[in-house]
């Protein structure tokens, strides 16, 4: 650190020195990165000179004041005033020095919020299924990068997400702000929750990416930031929602084994079980122990076993639910991307047909994409592998490969068209909500990951009976939902 040689200096390192220990964690780091900063210059201002603010500080003033078109409200960063004095005659330094540091505690607000901090616990404040978080960028790097910007304002303003989809959206924006007058409309502010989502996304997508949008029910392979491949997906059902996450791309399992995940095998198997087990012999289940020995359920009196001890699985056939390969990226969430023989989903305008996962109707192309991308395998070893290689195979993915399941439910296309998506989950809506102001009315709905707890009523040891609809009995209305759930 070094110390201070001027009065503006000494005052600055003071106020500093003073600010109130309270508030976020975010706040407190940028506090602290504010002192390590100055002290690395010896408290040599940024913004103000002998007559008040200098003209960096007005770009940045400049910046606050358009920060509407950007999807932010000016509102929120308070410039701070400092009185002219009369003429001929200096500033106070104290008074220098607190508007020194104000404007630089604002401008790092400004960049937090560029980033998504407005909503620093998107999971917790909105939805469980909303796995995202604020991709902050750190106080020091933005401080030091404004030093050293001829633009100072220009600065600021890239702190932005520099996503194409975002900078699109931030046209539309502006354009839907200037119809309404400035005051954000139903169009405006759809656009707005959107933009926000895009602040929670990784900065760097991938060279090569997944990105399947739940709301539009479609996949994309993206390589070198252009579209090669689209595809059809079924999301999710409205109760039992796709998670929204970014992993990495574990591997590329063929011909797989599906592992029946917790609320599945409690909610629907263990009462099928204690009425004879028709699920397990017509899907071909089978028990085994958590170190994968085999046991035979027959003989099991699940009366008095709990069916949590214990994992259920389908393994790999020629009639697998799963189909022919599966994309694993594993999360908390236990969801993954495969197969499915039953196509006659991806014929659905609204595809919200599975428990979670996410079934891709042409799987065997994007593994070709990714594999080529990852290994040079031509589309012809990928065929093999799905129609003869050997049971259960994971091809471990080397590359860095994100997959990324979004939410957006307004998108801007290459010709420069908006492109608008039902708000299927209410995370739209609850976005709105959060930059409205209005948390209390934010329904957040159940907690996914919460420990699932066996229903007493479905224990019973005795028939439910089940009606028929459409021409199909309920089982087989809910075993075209069963296979979408997770490991």
């Amino acid at each position: 650190m070094l110390e201070p040689t001027t009065p503006v200096g000494t005052a600055l390192k003071a106020h500093l020195a003073a600010l109130p220990d309270e508030g976020t964690e975010e706040e407190k780091k940028e506090r602290a990165a504010l002192a390590a900063f100055y002290g690395a210059r010896g408290y040599v201002p940024l913004w103000v000179e002998a007559k008040g603010f200098n003209a960096d500080a007005r770009a940045i003033e400049d910046a606050f004041n358009t920060a509407a078109p950007w999807g932010l409200d000016s509102r929120d960063f308070a410039f701070p005033k400092l009185d002219a004095p009369a003429e001929g005659v200096e500033v106070a330094a104290e008074a220098k020095a607190a508007a020194e540091a104000e404007l630089s505690r604002a401008v790092l607000k400004y960049a937090r919020f560029a980033r998504g901090g407005r909503i620093m616990r998107p999971s917790e404040q909105l939805n469980s299924n909303l796995d995202r978080k604020p991709q902050l960028l750190d106080p020091a790097s933005v401080l030091d990068g404004l030093a050293s910007a001829s633009d100072k304002g220009a600065y600021l303003v890239g702190t932005h997400p520099q996503h194409p989809q975002f900078q699109r959206l931030k046209g539309k924006y502006a354009e839907a702000l200037a119809k309404s007058g400035g005051k954000p409309n139903a169009e405006a502010k759809k656009i707005l929750a959107n933009m926000e989502m895009w602040r929670w996304m990784w900065a760097d997508l991938g060279d090569l990416y997944l990105m399947a949008n739940v709301p539009s029910y479609m996949i994309e392979v993206v390589k070198g930031g252009e579209t090669i491949h689209t595809e059809r997906v079924v999301v999710g059902e409205i109760g039992k929602q796709s998670s929204i996450f970014t992993r990495r791309l574990r591997d590329i399992t063929f011909r797989p084994m599906w592992r029946v995940p917790e609320s599945i095998k409690v909610n629907e198997l263990w009462p099928s079980l204690l009425r004879g087990g028709a699920l397990m012999r017509q899907y071909a289940l089978e028990v085994e122990t958590k170190d994968g020995r085999r046991l035979d359920w027959r003989t099991m009196d699940w009366r008095t076993l709990d069916i949590r001890e214990y994992e259920v699985v389908q393994p790999p056939t020629r009639n697998s639910a799963m189909g022919v390969v599966k994309f694993s990226f594993p999360s908390q969430h236990t969801i993954f991307m495969h197969d499915t023989p039953d196509k006659w989903m991806f014929n659905s305008k609204q595809r919200t047909l599975s428990h979670g996962c996410l079934r891709l109707r042409n799987p065997l192309r994007v593994a070709e994409l990714v594999l080529e991308h990852d290994k040079g395998w031509d589309a012809a070893k990928v065929q093999e592998l799905a129609k003869s290689g050997s049971l259960n195979n994971e091809v471990l993915i080397e590359k860095r490969i994100p997959m990324h399941i979004a939410y957006f439910t307004a998108w801007v296309d290459d010709a420069g068209a908006l492109k608008t998506y039902s708000d299927i989950y209410g995370h739209e809506k609850r976005v709105t909500q959060a930059l409205d102001g209005k948390w209390q009315q934010i329904a957040k709905g159940r907690d996914h990951l919460a420990p699932v707890v066996p229903n007493k009523a479905h224990l019973e040891d005795k028939p439910v009976k089940q009606a028929a609809t459409g021409g199909k009995s309920a089982n087989d209305d809910f075993l075209g939902s069963f296979f979408g759930g997770g490991y």
